[in-house]
């Protein structure tokens, strides 16, 4: 099939969607594009930036063949309001990953390294998707849910790169430039039907209904007109013709129920309300990646070496993050941490 390319500064049109829809799509994504940016941002300590993003339609097919070598694959979901899941995946060279999400291969075996990787890469989306659900609902109202299923690092030249079968026959291949502390320009990949698009254009602008606007005024109108008595046919209302004189809304103020006072509410900042909240903490004395034959080999008295040396301090960990480093004390023949180090917000995913 032919290539169908769409710019954000020269918006064609997609699929189905008009040239109007598909500028109100492309605003969209322009937006998200720019908070994800942001939060990454903060989270990775690093400077991004974003060029304006193209996208192609193109076959599914012929995917894989354009995505040949070393990727980190971050298989992802929007879920819409009704439950609909519409697949999508994000794919990012593996040494773009690395320098990004702060994970250097020197160092480490093939696949500490591929775990690292991958385990920094699902911690940051998976915060990034949770933060752009919340932002998208506050901001629009949209009830559009980010999630990420998988991360990999593989190399599709090897195997293939196989998209979901309900991506369809035709996906929307986003090309997203991001420069990084003012390096040279990398590019990420994102990829998601293009028959799901309307969808995704009707969760986020209501007036933009899968069946048009005509189709959203119908249950409005069939709630709202009398059911015929029995044995009766119902009245049927001709539709107006010709040029219709527009009618002078009718303006009046806003009248308003006034409530008795029921005195003064204590001031309470947000935090105030989940100071109660109970979090699981965790200190880990260290890790080690065993295959299932060394695993299948311990028994009694077998030793597992760790991946910390004696008198290095451990790691604290509220819900599995990284917050603090300490060292193990004894208090009341009970095993205690002391707080040597609280982690910097912006390290915590580099260090897991």
């Amino acid at each position: 099939m032919a290539e169908k390319s769409v710019a954000t500064e020269d918006v064609g049109t997609i699929g189905q969607l008009s040239a109007a829809q598909t500028a109100k799509l492309a605003e969209f994504g322009q937006g998200l594009q720019q908070s994800a940016l942001e939060a990454l941002s903060t989270t990775l300590d690093k400077k991004l930036e974003g060029a304006d993003a193209a996208g192609q339609v193109v076959a599914a097919a012929a995917v894989p063949s354009q995505l040949a070598g070393m990727f980190v694959i971050i298989d992802a979901e929007v879920v819409l309001e009704d439950g609909t899941r519409v697949p999508a995946m994000l794919v990012i060279g593996e040494d773009e990953a690395s320098a990004l999400f702060n994970v250097a291969p020197e160092g480490a075996s093939e696949s500490d390294y591929k775990g690292q990787l991958e385990e920094a890469v699902q911690t940051a989306i998976t915060d990034l998707s949770d933060f752009l659900t919340l932002s998208v609902s506050v901001n629009s109202g949209a009830q559009l849910q980010f999630g990420v299923t998988a991360v990999q690092l593989r190399n599709t030249a090897m195997t293939p790169l196989q998209l979901p079968a309900a991506m369809g026959s035709d996906v929307l291949n986003i090309q997203l430039p991001v420069t990084v502390d003012g390096g040279p320009i990398v590019s990420a990949t994102y990829l998601m039907p293009v028959d799901a698009l309307g969808r995704v254009l009707a969760a986020v602008d209501s007036s933009e209904s899968v069946g048009g606007p005509a189709a959203a005024a119908a249950p409005s109108a069939a709630r709202t007109a009398p059911a015929p008595a029995a044995g009766q046919q119902p009245a049927l209302t001709p539709l107006p013709t010709g040029h219709q004189e527009p009618k002078e809304a009718v303006v009046r103020p806003a009248q308003f129920t006034s409530f008795a006072s029921q005195g003064e509410a204590p001031s309470m900042t947000n935090i105030d309300l989940i100071l109660d909240v109970q979090l699981r903490v965790t200190v880990e004395l260290g890790r080690k990646l065993l295959s299932v034959r060394d695993i299948l080999a311990l028994g009694p008295g077998s030793v597992v070496e760790l991946d910390k040396v004696a008198g290095e301090p451990v790691d604290v960990l509220v819900n599995d993050r990284l917050i603090a480093t300490g060292e193990v004390v004894v208090a009341d023949d009970n095993f205690g941490v002391r707080i040597t180090d609280i982690v910097n917000p912006a390290k915590r995913l580099s260090s897991r």
